[in-house]
């Protein structure tokens, strides 16, 4: 255990916080310009002055490590594509790559929301309701099975997956405006349908 004077020597020994001089700022400038410009050597030395920053960012939204993970990866690939978009005058580098790591967590945070709220507005949607008039009782029988199989089905199916085929055949959205609505690339929405699609199918099939 410290004694009082040790414990006061202790706190002596720590180094005082480095402020942020000039030279730094005008060393980030020139080394995000330089990845802006895609020097693969000017990015790994951003990345491991920034990595540290970039994830406590993330983790202070998100709250959650693989998610967490997940957004790093994300907004890694963002600044090494959007780099060259950097303006001086409008900030320093540090402030452009916080934003950027924030603004990507919240879209993740705004995007469970909306999956969540699919699930309970499709599992809302094929609810079993009684029939409005007399319907052969055979046939009946057969919709009803036939409902709960493609539910079942569909539930099967990843959160992106469900929400993409959602939006793409219950809400008749192209897969642009689905690529702009969920900010994802279109090749990543257009691969999420398709796979879902093909895992419907192939679950239905199991049913039958």
């Amino acid at each position: 255990m410290l004694t009082p004077a040790r414990r006061n020597r202790a706190v002596r020994t720590v180094a005082p916080a480095t402020p942020v001089v000039a030279e730094d700022v005008s060393h980030d400038i020139d080394l995000l310009q330089r990845v802006g410009r895609r020097d693969v050597a000017a990015f790994q030395e951003f990345y491991r002055k920034f990595n540290g920053l970039l994830y406590s960012t993330i983790h202070r939204v998100l709250n959650d490590h693989q998610d967490t993970e997940d957004i790093m990866q994300e907004v890694l690939v963002q600044i090494w594509q959007k780099a060259h978009l950097y303006e001086p005058g409008k900030g320093k580098p540090l402030t452009w790559v916080t934003t950027l790591a924030r603004n990507r967590a919240i879209d993740r945070i705004r995007a469970k929301q909306r999956r969540s709220k699919l699930n309970d507005d499709f599992e809302q949607e094929h609810k079993t309701v009684q029939p409005e008039f007399d319907e052969d009782t055979s046939d009946l029988v057969t919709s009803h099975e036939n409902d709960r199989m493609v539910q079942s089905a569909v539930m099967e199916l990843t959160p992106e997956q469900r929400e993409a085929i959602q939006l793409a055949y219950f809400s008749g959205l192209t897969q642009s405006e689905i690529a702009e609505k969920l900010n994802e690339p279109l090749g990543t929405v257009k691969a999420r349908i398709r796979r879902g699609v093909q895992r419907l199918e192939s679950s239905v099939r199991r049913r039958l």
